[in-house]
């Protein structure tokens, strides 16, 4: 039984150390100047403004963020989704990106929950 808890805990590990958030100057992902790598529950927070963000390494319980000011804040939350996707910037060019964790969901007010088992409040 130990075994096999330490083999899903590895395989977690490995899995969750993949995700990469990349910033390009153009829309749709065409090129890259700045990359960032994480598990979860991270802001990446380049200098300068962004036309677009790809997520990778994740998949579609992973919960994301783009955001059109620096420091992943919830007010300058301008668009949400789910999984490995290109954000394109709308009115505004992109700061920061956010990865949480597998199975998180935000709450109203703006705490995290555990999985789809938990009430959103």
């Amino acid at each position: 039984m130990q075994f096999s808890t330490l083999f899903a805990a590895l395989i977690m590990a490995v899995v969750v150390d993949s995700a990469t958030v990349q910033f390009s100057t153009g829309l749709n992902c065409q090129s890259f100047s700045e990359t960032f790598q994480g598990s979860c529950n991270f802001c990446s927070d380049p200098p300068g403004d962004w036309s677009s963000v790809l997520f990778s390494g994740i998949d579609s319980s992973n919960r994301v963020t783009v955001h059109n000011q620096d420091g992943c804040t919830p007010a300058s939350q301008v668009g949400q989704g789910f999984g490995p996707a290109c954000w394109n910037q709308g009115a505004t060019k992109l700061r920061s990106a956010w990865v949480a964790c597998p199975g998180q969901k935000i709450a109203d007010n703006q705490t995290f929950v555990g999985d789809s088992a938990d009430i959103v409040d």
